[in-house]
């Protein structure tokens, strides 16, 4: 009889702290869940736990946004892959930004490099920066990005690399042309040319005839826009403001001195004894053979 008695108690007992279990178990469940939705707002993200889905799928989304930026013409801006690509993810964008990296390369024969700093060239600039040192620690990096080719030289020419076809080749060939031409005659000059002394070399390429796609301002004001050149206007207390043109960032890295070294020896006809030797003196380039190794010209179309 006691014995009986004894295991009714214990078994009143188990069924009276089923419950209390249950609850305890909730609790600890809610507070759980409380505590990673905590880690996810502060954006302490363990990078282990994220599966290689969620970087292929940023990964195939930058190389979308790069491409975008680049049929533009825009920069790909660094805050602009946080917000447009990576969202709540942005400690990966190291490794995101490095598999975008490989993509592009593999597949597109491209590339993504870092715009240079955009020059201080007014005097009001100039002064703006200094404060700027003396305040804090200055900017190192543009934080940009352009895409750039990564086929060999001997990869790089017109059935390969042709002019993109929209709005049309033959305007964008004039295009490329003109912001070529622009480039190339800055840099032989120094590198900043007066804005007479571009109208006037203007003039005599008849550029108010040949650019089909606009008028000369509108399209100078276009390689503005792009960071092709940099149109530095400073006021003066005289009746005209003085303006010089410049290399803007994206023309130092699209048109490299090797660019301009084959567009002027294509350009120049029948080479002197002597041209090499000054070419490579007015643009800072060391050794004939680079000149050479970048005119752009394949060995077959030279052997036609």
């Amino acid at each position: 009889m006691p014995s009986t008695q004894r295991r009714r108690r214990t078994g009143n007992h188990d069924e009276s702290d089923e419950p209390r279990r249950r609850r305890q178990s909730r609790r600890n469940n809610e507070s759980d869940e409380s505590e990673a939705s905590d880690e996810d707002q502060d954006g302490d993200v363990d990078m282990d736990k994220l599966g290689d889905g969620t970087d292929d799928q940023l990964i195939k989304k930058l190389v979308r946004y790069a491409l975008a930026c680049e049929y533009a013409r825009i920069p790909i801006k660094r805050d602009g892959i946080r917000e447009r690509v990576l969202g709540p993810n942005p400690r990966l964008f190291k490794r995101v930004f490095e598999g975008a990296q490989v993509h592009l390369d593999k597949v597109f024969g491209m590339e993504m490099v870092a715009l240079p700093m955009k020059e201080k060239r007014t005097l009001k600039e100039k002064q703006k920066a200094n404060a700027r040192k003396g305040g804090s620690q200055s900017a190192t990096s543009s934080r940009q990005y352009i895409l750039v080719s990564t086929l060999p030289q001997e990869f790089k020419f017109q059935s390969i690399v042709a002019p993109s076809r929209i709005p049309s080749m033959s305007e964008e060939a004039a295009y490329v042309g003109f912001y070529t031409m622009v480039i190339s005659l800055i840099v032989l000059n120094g590198g900043d040319l007066s804005d007479t002394k571009l109208r006037r070399y203007l003039t005599r390429m008849n550029a108010s005839q040949n650019l089909p796609m606009d008028k000369t301002d509108n399209v100078l004001a276009k390689i503005v826009r792009q960071g092709y050149v940099d149109k530095v206007v400073e006021k003066s207390d005289g009746d005209e403001d003085s303006v010089t043109w410049c290399i803007g960032p994206r023309g130092r890295v699209e048109v490299p001195p090797e660019s301009i070294a084959a567009v002027v020896t294509e350009v120049w006809g029948e080479l002197p004894d002597d041209f090499g030797k000054k070419l490579q003196r007015s643009l800072g380039i060391q050794g004939p053979r680079k000149i050479q190794a970048e005119s752009g010209i394949p060995e077959e179309a030279e052997e036609e």
